[in-house]
C-alpha cells in the first residue's frame, strides 16, 4: 500500500466503530450499507490525496489534509445517522462528523493557493477565525449529547430537545459562517485568476445548500436537526472540493450545471416530497411524476446553464470564434478574421480588440466594416516584462488598479491601459520570446476576468503564435521594402542633386579654363601660333602629362588651359601653381590630403609653371602621385588628374628632376614668342589695350602711328611686356584714342626717334615694315 494511504486505518477504525455501534442499535441492512458506502468514499479520498501531483499543482498540503478531514467527518456523520434517532452517543458522533467537516471546509478555503504574478493573497484571506468560531459552535453541539451519553445517572442527562436545538443552531450557523467566509474570500481575492472562481463556487454552493435546507425544514420534509447538519456537510464537501480541485475552471463549469439543476430540480423534489408526505396514498404516482420531471430538468440543464456563464459567456464564444478564424492559411486574412470575431463580444463604441506586434512595432485592428488597419506605434516594455510573470501570460488592468497605491512602477502602465481603454493584454510568444500581445477592450464590462476566459485567450494566443510569426516576418519584409524604396528614392534624389552640382562645377571649371584659353585663341593667326595650338590640343587629348617650353614672358597658363580644355578632364578643376612662389616650396602643404594642390586637382589638371623652381622632393612627390607608375590609387572614380609643367628651358636633368623629365618624355610643345607671331601682334595689342582700359567705361582706340610703333617693337618680354606697356599707356592717355605721343609719354622705348620725327614732318609715307624672322620649320602662307 502506498505510504500516503497508511494513515487511512485510524480514521477508518473510527468510522467503523461508529458504524458498528449504529448497526447494533438499529439492526437491518441500512447501517451496514451506510458503513460500506462511507468506508468506500473515505478510501477513495485517501487514495486520491495520496497520489503525487502531476505537472503544475498550486493546492497547498494543508488544503489536502483538510479534504481528508472533511471526508472523515462526512463518513462519521453518515455512519452515525444510519442508526436510530434519540441515541445521545450517535448524536454526538454525528455532530462531531458535521463539525469536523465544516471546520475542515473553512480551513481549506483559507488555504487556497495563489496563481502567482503581481497579486499576492492578503493576510485576512488566510485567517482561521471562521474555522475557530465554527469549531466552538459544533463543540457545544458535540458536548451536550456526549455528556448525556457518558453520564451514568439519569439526573445528569441533558434534555433531548436541547440537543436538537444545539444541533440545529450549529448546522444553521455553520452554513452562515461558511457563506460569510466564502464571501470574504471572494471579496479579497476576486482578481486572482482561479481563486475568484473557487470562492464564487464555494459561495454559490453554500447559498444553494441553505436555500434547499431551510424550505425542506419548513415544509417538514425532515427534522431540522437532521437536515441542517446534512446540508452543512454537503455544503462543506462542495466547498472543500472547490478549494482543492486541481483545475479551477471545472468549478465554474460544474457550478453552472449545479445551479441550473438546483434551480429547477430542487422545487420539483421538494414539491414531490411534500405531496408524498401529505398524501401517502398517492406516494407512488408522486414519485413517478417527480422522477419524470427530474429527467426533463436534466435534459434542459445545459441550455439553462449557458446564460449563467461569466458576462453571459459572450467573450468565451467570441474567443472560440476567433480561434476558428485564426485557422485560415493566409496570415492577414486569419488575423482579420480573429479580430473581427473578438469585436463581436462588445458593442461599446470605440472598443476594439487589438493585436500588438513587437517587431515591427505596430498595432492591428479592424473597423466595423471588417477592414484591417495597421498603425505604427510601440507598446511599453513593461507590458512584456510583467505579462511574462502573470498567470496565463495575461496582464489585467484590474490587477494594476489594485496595485496602484502600493507600487509606483505600475502607475504609468495603468495610465497607458486607461488611455487605450484596455481590459487585458495576453502575450503571444514563440521559442525566441514575445512576438506581441492580444489586447481586449474594457467596453462596458464590469465583472473581473475568470480563469476560463484567461485560458481561452491564452489558447488563442498560442494558436496564433506561428501565424503571428509569419505575419510579423512579412510585415518586416514589407517595412524593409518600404525603407529600401524610400532610401532608393532619397539616393536617387541625392544623385540628381550631386549630378547637378557636378554639372555646375564642371561648367564653372570649363568657364575658367575657357577664359584662360581665350587669350591664346583670340589672336592665334600666325603659322607658329596655329602649329602650337594644334600640338597642344592633340597632346592634351592623348597624353595625361605635357611639357611646355615657354620663353620668358609667354603666358604659359593660357596654353595650359588650352590643353586642359581639349582633354577628357575638361570638366574637372584647373589648378595652377607658380613654381617661383615660396609658399609652394613647403613639402607638408603638398602632402596635406585636403588642401594639397594634388588633392584639389583630382579629376582635373594640375599646371605647374616654372616647375624647375620647385624643390626636387616636391617634384618627386608630384610625379609619384600623378605619374603613370604611381602606387596610390585615385581618391575618386573620376579620371586621375593630369599634369602640365612649363619651363623656359628644355625639360632635362639640368632644369627639372630626372623623374619628371622622364615622365613627360616627348610630350613637349615649344610655345612661340611674340617675335615669331608677327601676324598676331595687331590683334594681341588691341586685346591687351581693351583689357587695360576696362576702368574707363569704353575701350580706347588706337591711332595707326601708335600701332605701327608697337608692331615694330621687338618685345623681348613677350606677353608680359606687352601687357605692362598697354597698362602704362592706358593710364597716361587723356583722350579716347592711344596716340603716339601718349605711347611715348608712357615710357615706351622708340626704335629710331629722329627718323620717325622727320618722316612725320615731311608727310612721307612710312617705310615698308621689315619682314620678321620665321620660326624654324614654320612656313608662311
Amino acid at each position: 500500500m502506498p505510504r500516503g494511504v497508511r494513515s487511512f486505518w485510524l480514521p477508518f477504525a473510527a468510522v467503523a466503530y461508529v458504524g458498528v455501534a449504529a448497526a447494533s442499535e438499529r439492526g437491518g441492512w441500512a447501517p451496514w450499507t451506510a458503513l460500506f458506502v462511507a468506508s468506500l468514499g473515505l478510501l477513495a479520498v485517501w487514495r486520491r490525496t495520496a497520489e503525487p501531483p502531476r505537472g503544475e499543482d498550486r493546492v497547498e498540503t494543508t488544503a489536502r489534509l483538510a479534504l481528508r478531514a472533511a471526508a472523515w467527518g462526512a463518513a462519521v456523520f453518515l455512519a452515525a445517522r444510519a442508526g436510530p434517532a434519540g441515541r445521545p452517543a450517535l448524536d454526538a458522533a454525528a455532530n462531531l462528523g458535521a463539525g469536523a467537516t465544516t471546520v475542515a471546509a473553512l480551513v481549506a478555503l483559507a488555504r487556497i493557493g495563489g496563481p502567482g504574478g503581481l497579486l499576492t493573497p492578503p493576510p485576512a484571506s488566510r485567517s482561521l477565525d471562521a474555522a475557530a468560531f465554527s469549531g466552538l459552535l459544533w463543540g457545544i453541539a458535540v458536548a451536550l449529547p456526549a455528556a448525556s451519553a457518558l453520564s451514568p445517572s439519569a439526573g445528569a442527562r441533558v434534555d433531548p430537545l436541547a440537543i436538537d436545538y444545539a444541533t440545529t443552531t450549529a448546522g444553521a450557523a455553520g452554513l452562515f459562517v461558511m457563506m460569510a467566509a466564502a464571501w470574504r474570500l471572494r471579496h479579497l481575492r476576486r482578481l486572482e485568476l482561479g481563486v475568484g472562481d473557487r470562492a464564487a463556487g464555494a459561495l454559490a454552493l453554500a447559498i444553494t445548500a441553505l436555500l434547499v435546507a431551510v424550505p425542506a425544514a419548513l415544509l417538514d420534509v425532515a427534522a431540522p436537526d437532521r437536515i441542517l447538519p446534512a446540508a452543512g456537510i454537503v455544503a462543506s464537501l462542495a466547498c472543500t472540493w472547490a478549494a482543492t480541485t486541481r483545475e479551477p475552471t471545472t468549478v465554474s463549469a460544474a457550478l453552472r450545471g449545479i445551479l441550473a439543476i438546483m434551480m429547477l430540480g430542487a422545487p420539483v423534489v421538494l414539491l414531490g416530497g411534500v405531496v408524498a408526505v401529505k398524501a401517502p396514498a398517492y406516494a407512488g404516482p408522486v414519485v413517478l411524476a417527480t422522477t419524470s420531471l427530474s429527467v426533463v430538468v436534466g435534459l434542459i440543464a445545459r441550455a439553462v446553464a449557458r446564460p449563467l456563464g461569466p458576462e453571459q459567456s459572450r467573450w468565451l464564444d467570441a474567443i472560440d470564434a476567433a480561434s476558428r478564424g485564426a485557422l485560415q492559411p493566409e496570415p492577414d486574412a486569419a488575423l482579420r478574421a480573429a479580430l473581427g470575431a473578438l469585436s463581436e463580444a462588445t458593442s461599446a463604441p470605440g472598443a476594439r480588440p487589438e493585436l500588438w506586434r513587437s517587431d515591427p512595432e505596430e498595432v492591428l485592428s479592424v473597423d466595423v466594416a471588417g477592414y484591417l488597419h495597421v498603425e505604427k506605434t510601440a507598446a511599453p516594455a513593461r507590458v512584456y516584462e510583467l505579462a511574462l510573470a502573470e498567470p496565463e501570460r495575461t496582464l489585467r488592468a484590474e490587477a494594476l488598479t489594485l496595485l496602484e497605491v502600493r507600487r509606483a512602477d505600475v502607475r504609468p502602465l495603468l495610465a497607458w491601459f486607461d488611455a487605450r481603454r484596455a481590459f487585458s493584454a495576453t502575450l503571444i510568444v514563440d521559442d525566441d520570446g514575445p512576438l506581441g500581445f492580444i489586447m481586449l477592450p474594457r467596453g462596458s464590462r464590469t465583472a473581473p476576468m475568470t480563469l476560463e476566459e484567461a485560458r481561452a485567450v491564452r489558447v488563442l494566443a498560442d494558436r496564433m503564435s506561428s501565424l503571428f510569426a509569419v505575419s510579423s516576418a512579412l510585415a518586416r519584409s514589407r517595412e524593409r521594402e518600404l525603407i529600401a524604396t524610400a532610401r532608393a528614392e532619397e539616393m536617387n534624389t541625392e544623385r540628381r542633386r550631386l549630378e547637378h552640382i557636378i554639372e555646375l562645377g564642371a561648367g564653372r571649371n570649363a568657364l575658367v579654363s575657357e577664359r584662360l584659353a581665350s587669350r591664346v585663341r583670340q589672336a592665334a593667326y600666325s603659322p607658329a601660333a596655329r602649329l602650337a595650338v594644334d600640338q597642344v590640343e592633340e597632346l592634351g587629348k592623348s597624353r595625361a602629362m605635357l611639357g611646355l617650353i615657354a620663353p620668358l614672358g609667354v603666358d604659359a597658363a593660357g596654353w595650359a588651359a588650352l590643353a586642359h580644355a581639349a582633354s577628357p578632364r575638361r570638366g574637372g578643376p584647373l589648378v595652377i601653381v607658380e613654381g617661383t612662389s615660396g609658399a609652394e616650396h613647403d613639402l607638408t602643404r603638398w602632402q596635406d590630403p585636403e588642401s594639397s594642390p594634388l588633392a584639389l586637382a583630382d579629376g582635373g589638371t594640375l599646371v605647374v609653371l616654372d616647375a624647375g623652381a620647385l624643390p626636387l622632393e616636391v617634384q618627386e612627390l608630384i610625379v609619384a602621385t600623378l605619374g603613370r607608375g604611381a602606387a596610390a590609387p585615385s581618391r575618386s572614380t573620376v579620371p586621375p588628374a593630369g599634369l602640365i609643367v612649363s619651363s623656359p628651358e628644355p625639360l632635362d636633368a639640368s632644369s627639372v628632376s630626372t623623374t619628371l623629365a622622364r615622365c613627360v618624355g616627348d610630350a613637349l610643345v615649344r610655345l612661340p614668342s611674340l617675335a615669331e607671331r608677327g601676324d598676331d601682334l595687331s590683334a594681341l595689342v588691341l586685346a591687351e589695350l581693351t583689357r587695360a582700359s576696362a576702368g574707363r567705361g569704353a575701350p580706347l582706340g588706337l591711332e595707326p602711328a601708335a600701332l605701327r610703333q608697337l608692331v615694330e617693337h621687338e618685345w623681348l618680354g613677350n606677353d608680359a611686356e606687352l601687357r605692362a606697356v598697354m597698362v602704362r599707356a592706358a593710364a597716361v592717355t587723356p583722350g579716347s584714342r592711344l596716340t603716339l605721343e601718349a605711347l611715348r609719354a608712357s615710357g615706351f622705348a622708340q626704335a629710331a626717334p629722329a627718323a620717325s620725327a622727320a618722316l612725320e614732318s615731311s608727310g612721307a609715307p612710312p617705310p615698308v615694315q621689315r619682314r620678321r624672322p620665321r620660326a624654324p620649320g614654320v612656313r608662311r602662307y
